[in-house]
């Protein structure tokens, strides 16, 4: 504590005779001082509570003193001054609506008057709303919260109802007040704002509509220009591209290339699998294709250790000719020999290339 703090709150003893109470008081703590000879009180304003070495203490206004525990030939070491009388803490507050989806503007007035001097020096009462507000507020945003912002009135008489129901007599006790709580619900207000909120919720609706009118406008203008683009196929799509950022020229150019090696290279992949399983004879491609071809299986022995991939499709195999229908004689023969014998299969050796001489 600073020394300009401890001078403040340990002051020596005013002239009671000049003192009058603020008309706006805010608490009923007026103030602390150290009595520098025997404390006699004049005052009416403000009741006087005395304190004692020996922790006890002394309440003195004009018409008495109440002694507790107080010392035969002691002086007191400090006096704290409590208001006296009836005043009033005046503030507003903001209640939530139902949901949180807004609030509700309430007025309130709280009367209140010292009930124990000794608490309320013990507590230190300076400022009346800001020690009762959170108290208050918390009792009333239970009540707020069951209606909505359309519903002002039943919250006003919900609270009436509440602030009568005997409930609140203890409102205060615990800083040593005795209080009547008076809470207004702004209805103008809450109208007010019920109807703004409504005409944001349209208006919201109706730029929402508009949003999706436009972009639906802009699909069905653009639709007839994407199948276009779809069935002209890769260089025009590719064009396209490029027409609408010149600056992507060398990232088209490299993905066009790679294409292309993509292609090339699944082509020869293609074929040689196809020779491979024997449904290509290798005298039915061209000399500079087979070197092609070669060279692919040179270079791709190191990448590819098991072999050059599966082709992506295969030729359709010829269908296996149906054994010719057995004679129904043949059938009911009791000789076997009646049976003909299939026909042997055809040497097609003589129409290799190459064969024979």
């Amino acid at each position: 504590m600073t020394h300009q703090a401890w001078g403040q709150q340990w002051q020596p003893q005013p002239r009671q005779a000049e003192f009058v109470l603020p008309d706006e008081l805010r608490g009923p703590f007026v103030r602390e001082f150290t009595p520098t000879s025997a404390y006699r009180h004049q005052i009416s304003q403000v009741a006087a509570v005395l304190y004692y070495r020996n922790g006890g203490h002394s309440v003195v206004t004009v018409r008495g003193a109440e002694h507790h525990n107080k010392p035969m030939m002691g002086r007191p070491t400090s006096v704290c001054w409590i208001a006296r009388g009836r005043h009033q803490a005046r503030f507003q507050l903001e209640l939530p609506s139902r949901g949180d989806r807004s609030r509700f503007t309430a007025g309130a007035d709280v009367n209140w008057e010292v009930q124990d001097f000794h608490l309320a020096a013990e507590k230190r009462v300076v400022d009346v709303e800001r020690m009762l507000r959170p108290s208050l507020e918390a009792r009333l945003r239970g009540i707020s919260r069951r209606y909505g912002l359309d519903a002002a009135q039943e919250v006003d008489e919900a609270i009436q109802a509440e602030l009568i129901s005997g409930r609140w007599r203890d409102f205060g006790t615990e800083l040593g007040l005795y209080t009547e709580v008076f809470i207004r619900i702004d209805l103008g207000r809450a109208a007010a704002d019920h109807h703004a909120q409504m005409v944001a919720v349209q208006q919201g609706s109706e730029v929402q509509q508009a949003i999706d009118s436009a972009n639906k406008a802009r699909i069905l203008a653009n639709m007839e220009d994407a199948q276009k683009l779809i069935s002209a196929g890769e260089t025009v799509q590719y064009a396209t591209l490029l027409a609408q950022d010149p600056s992507r020229a060398q990232d088209i150019l490299v993905e066009l290339q790679r294409q292309a090696r993509d292609q090339r290279q699944g082509a020869l992949d293609y074929l040689s699998n196809l020779i491979n399983q024997g449904m290509v004879q290798r005298h039915q491609i061209d000399d500079q294709v087979q070197a092609l071809i070669d060279y692919g299986r040179t270079v791709a022995a190191g990448v590819l250790p098991n072999g050059l991939p599966m082709a992506p499709t295969a030729l359709p195999t010829p269908p296996v000719p149906p054994m010719p229908p057995v004679p129904p004689a043949a059938v009911h023969g009791t000789h076997p020999d009646a049976i003909p014998a299939p026909p042997a299969p055809q040497d097609d050796a003589a129409d290799r290339p190459g064969h024979g001489g």
